[in-house]
């Protein structure tokens, strides 16, 4: 994949990652930043609970959406989680990926209790 410094604009060529396996050994060949952490302070919002999915299938589109925003320039996550079971579920894997540093945070949104926030990326 291609992907531009945004520090210097050097367009870089580095593999596309999943959320467990990215590295930060991938620099800019110009600039030496390390790619894979920069963010353009950017939020994607998902749904991963209202379509009448099941808790394996909201596991699947949460770690989609995971993977595309670590390879994109994304700084947070806004997940729709919906009720108890689904939200139990992502609420235990970012547990994880936070353990793991993998992510930075998550929380649940003070308005939403519906909402989790995830941060990506410094």
């Amino acid at each position: 994949m291609d992907k531009e410094c945004l520090e210097c604009g050097m367009v870089n060529s580095i593999p596309v990652f999943e959320i467990t396996d990215w590295n930060k050994n991938d620099r800019c060949l110009k600039c030496d930043s390390v790619l894979i952490l920069q963010h353009d302070g950017s939020t994607h919002t998902c749904d991963i609970a209202h379509g009448k999915e099941t808790v394996d299938q909201a596991m699947a589109k949460l770690n989609q959406h995971l993977n595309q925003a670590i390879n994109n320039y994304t700084r947070r996550l806004r997940l729709i989680v919906g009720g108890v079971l689904i939200k139990e579920e992502v609420q235990g894997l970012l547990y994880f990926y936070q353990q793991q540093q993998y992510i930075v945070s998550y929380s649940l949104d003070s308005r939403n209790a519906g909402v989790i926030n995830v941060i990506i990326r410094q």
